[in-house]
């Protein structure tokens, strides 16, 4: 529940439509109960103790709940502005599960209360400081439930069918029952489409005062383009949003409403979208998390920009441009937010597979965070006679300019519907992900995936060349040893470093697969002595790629933002002995590409 209250955009509501006030006088020492709310509860995380030592604020946690360990870090205290990180280990069973975010609070007049949010760049919720003589709190105060109104609470029963008909089909081992519930689930989730619109209409117009306005208001304009909203609806539904959101800020209202901006844009309502946008990007303070003034920013340059202010739109660019450069710096230094422990070496020194990680991700994905961060601090510990690493992307659950039609096709092939999803030498392990805090778990669970692989002893050796000559890539394999009707060779390029920033923050996307020359099929291996050439011209790539992209945002759904990165600079070439009958991958081999890139690239 806490970890939902803390990082579900869809509970990001406002308690009662207040008149927020700035620049509270007076130091905060004492004790606060910081709390998250959402339109169902409103949920304690901790109470912090304030003090003042060597003439700064600072602050540490003197009650959390049963089971969880809570920490407070960088704690800044201005005459507008309260900002601290939490960051929580959850305890469950044997398990560990660790969650951190930021909170922005805006000081009023009210020395009492702190209204703020909580969250991170992309997705914030509601949350509060309120001054307490208490440094302790019963089980029943920590959850302080509210009344969801009817046309809601039939919303969310409708929403929630669909998500556990979705969740059933996923952990569904059985391939037939799966397809079955995958039916259930579609038929769950149109169902869900077709009515909750008019209950969140309902929402609307009868319940404008209560929290769960906020969200009804919030789910039609992310679907403005599907449900054709008017431009006098959509403008009503932003304004009802803006007095909601107001009390908690700027950061708040920005963060909650840059996606609404774009989906405006995408719904032809350039005009709205940059009624929505600017209030909460005007109001924005140097004090603000970085990664949060880009998301909201970078909205409203593409709003300015569609508006036809064009000029605007270039000085909002420029100021992004210098906060993507801080952000590059701050990732880089950051993450991993652990030392990658090295491979110590095989124990037999006769073994010889090559591991192989195929890595399903997605730039929208905030799960896929622990797995991206992982997989590249995988890159740090194996060398790559022991490890292979892939990753391919998908449009789960948005659309991701790094997807191509071979990485669609890979997934198909091992009928993967979720991301994160991760194969080890074609068999599925080490499901989930998480967030940053989770990353170091992930690579410990990788890890313990590998390492036994790179203790067998296989009999197929594969090897080869790749010749770069300009635009063009020439590659000679050869497969030795393989023996069966069902082996396949498979041949990929992969670009060993993609800048590019979806919603989950991920700002580096490492072995990023581009092209499967020859097709995602593979070639049959023929014989014990097999020799395969084959050719890639990177010009037709990027066409290729181009038209996948345009023909996706055109018939399915649109990009959050222009960015659609193939400088495909540095390459690698994969090929890949698997046995199509099982999926295993018996051997593989990573290549260098040699010879000069042409053409300024």
């Amino acid at each position: 529940m806490l970890r939902r209250a803390l990082f579900a955009l869809a509970g990001v509501v406002a308690a009662a439509m207040l008149t927020p006030t700035r620049a509270a006088e007076g130091d905060l020492t004492g004790n606060w109960q910081f709390s998250t709310t959402t339109a169902a509860a409103d949920s304690t995380a901790c109470i912090i103790k304030v003090e003042t030592k060597d003439g700064k604020p600072t602050a540490s946690v003197v009650f959390a709940p049963e089971n969880i360990e809570v920490k407070v870090s960088e704690f800044r205290v201005t005459n507008s502005q309260v900002f601290f990180k939490l960051k929580q280990v959850r305890t469950v069973g044997k398990q560990s599960l660790t969650s951190e975010f930021a909170f922005v609070g805006v000081r009023g007049t009210d020395a009492k209360v702190v209204l703020g949010s909580a969250g991170t760049a992309t997705a914030r919720t509601r949350a509060k400081l309120v001054a307490t003589t208490k440094d302790t709190l019963g089980k029943d105060e920590l959850l302080v439930r509210h009344p969801v109104v009817e046309p809601m609470a039939q919303a969310n029963a409708l929403n929630s069918k669909a998500a556990i008909a979705q969740n059933k089909a996923l952990i569904e081992k059985d391939a037939e029952k799966r397809k079955d519930l995958l039916k259930e689930a579609a038929a769950a989730r149109k169902d869900a489409e077709e009515k909750t619109p008019d209950l969140y209409r309902e929402v609307v117009a009868k319940h404008m005062h209560f929290p769960a306005a906020f969200d009804a208001a919030s789910n039609l304009l992310r679907n403005a383009k599907r449900l054709k909203l008017t431009a006098d609806e959509a403008e009503k539904l932003v304004k009802l949003i803006q007095k909601h959101a107001d009390p908690y800020g700027s950061l708040f209202g920005g963060v909650v409403l840059a996606p609404v901006a774009d989906e405006l844009i995408a719904a032809g309502l350039e005009t709205v979208a940059l009624a929505a946008i600017e209030p909460s990007a005007k109001g924005l303070s140097k004090d603000d998390p970085v990664a949060a003034r880009v998301a909201v920013l970078t909205a409203y340059q593409n709003a300015l920009a569609k508006a036809g202010k064009a000029d605007a739109a270039k000085t909002i660019a420029t100021e992004v441009a210098k906060l993507e450069t801080v952000l590059d710096e701050e990732y880089t230094k950051a993450v991993p937010p652990f030392k990658p422990t090295a491979f110590a070496g095989r124990k037999d020194k006769n073994a010889n597979q090559v591991a192989v990680f195929e890595l399903f991700t997605g730039a929208q994905c905030p799960p896929c965070v622990a797995a991206d961060v992982a997989f590249d601090a995988l890159l740090k510990s194996y060398k790559p006679s022991e490890l292979i690493l892939l990753q391919y992307h998908v449009h789960i659950p948005g659309p991701d300019p790094l997807t191509n039609a071979a990485t669609v096709a890979r997934g198909r092939y091992y009928g993967i519907t979720s991301a994160p999803s991760s194969f080890f030498n074609g068999t599925r392990a080490a499901a989930g992900g998480g967030g940053m805090a989770a990353s170091e778990n992930k690579f410990k669970q990788y890890a313990g995936v590998i390492d036994p692989i790179l203790e067998k002893t296989v009999e197929v050796k594969v090897g080869g060349k790749a010749t770069r000559t300009g635009d063009k890539i020439d590659v000679a394999l050869e497969v030795v040893g393989c023996d069966g009707d069902d082996m396949k060779l498979r041949v990929l390029v992969v670009e060993e470093n993609v800048r590019y920033v979806g919603s989950n923050q991920i700002r580096f996307h490492h072995h990023v697969v581009r092209a499967m020359p020859g097709g995602a099929d593979g070639v049959a291996i023929k014989d014990k002595a097999f020799k395969h050439t084959t050719s890639t011209d990177l010009a037709e790539v990027r066409t290729a790629l181009t038209k996948y992209l345009d023909d996706y945002a055109a018939n399915t759904r649109p990009f959050p933002k222009a960015d659609r990165p193939m400088e495909m600079k540095n390459l690698k070439v994969i090929a890949l002995v698997q046995n199509d009958k099982t999926k295993e991958i018996i051997q593989a081999v990573q290549i260098e590409v040699e010879g000069k890139v042409g053409g300024g690239r």
